[in-house]
């Protein structure tokens, strides 16, 4: 564990209205200081809001942007996994110590973030558990690391909403992505695109917004593992059962199965209804 004082932070965080006195960091110093976007939105969201927030930051990552957020449940810890599909780097923002994560069942996504030369900050102590203020008060590092905020679902009254007002105040890009007008998760984002945030339908928007230029190109995910490509033929835009891959692969239902869970941690097929679908890239 490393204590960075307001002399040592990374100068994007450094330079917002109201930087944190201390830093406290496991992971690699560096990340904080490399051109990241961050990804939020709702602990409920739906499915398709995860596999949006997954295919965003996974696209981002393999474009050379570090990806930021909160760690929660939903649309956060949807974008911590979009980043390490693409063996990309990300940060985890607590509104806690470091000792006491939170929540808890995100401890293995935590350790996954920092073998992947990923970071996880605090400015409570170690030992400080969650409080309900300190999570909108954190959404400030969260907008101060990145260039950009992208809000993928957002009730009207969601916390997200904070990181994105967080956002204008310091400067940075504000991005939100649409929503069905008869959904309550995207009645937050509306307001912001209303407002004047940027539309985002995939990772060249978010490109195109803050005007980044570097890394690779974005939109483009990584390859899947040589093994998982002849399996990955017979998953397409209709649902495809199990037995029918089986049929068609010779493989047995365990191993299927299992390659079939791999691609779905990978980002490249979805369950749907019964069977798989491939993700939309």
């Amino acid at each position: 564990m490393e204590c960075l004082d307001r002399s040592a932070l990374p100068q994007r965080l450094a330079a917002i209205p109201d930087p944190p006195s201390r830093l406290y960091l496991r992971g690699a110093a560096d990340v904080l200081g490399e051109p990241g976007v961050a990804v939020v939105g709702s602990r409920r969201a739906t499915r398709a809001g995860r596999d949006f927030a997954h295919g965003l930051a996974r696209d981002l990552a393999a474009g050379g942007l570090a990806v930021v957020s909160g760690l929660a449940y939903g649309i956060d810890a949807a974008a911590h996994r979009g980043a390490l599909a693409a063996s990309g780097r990300t940060v985890a923002v607590l509104g806690s110590g470091l000792d006491r994560v939170y929540p808890r069942a995100h401890e293995g996504l935590t350790r996954d973030i920092l073998a992947a030369a990923g970071a996880v900050v605090t400015e409570y102590p170690p030992d400080a558990g969650p409080r309900k203020h300190r999570f909108p008060e954190r959404n400030r590092l969260i907008s101060g690391l990145t260039l950009g905020v992208v809000v993928v679902e957002a009730t009207t009254r969601s916390g997200s909403l904070i990181t994105a007002r967080m956002a204008a105040e310091q400067g940075r890009e504000v991005m939100a992505v649409p929503g069905p007008v008869t959904s309550p998760l995207a009645g937050g984002c509306h307001r912001l695109l209303k407002s004047g945030a940027a539309l985002i339908e995939d990772a060249d928007d978010v490109l195109f917004a803050i005007g980044y230029e570097g890394g690779g190109a974005a939109g483009s995910p990584p390859e899947p593992p040589e093994e998982l490509k002849v399996l990955l033929e017979f998953v397409g835009a209709e649902t495809t059962t199990l037995d029918r891959i089986v049929g068609a692969t010779g493989l047995s239902p365990e191993a299927a199965s299992e390659a079939l869970v791999q691609l779905e941690l990978l980002g490249f097929v979805a369950a749907h209804r019964g069977g798989y679908i491939r993700a939309i890239p």
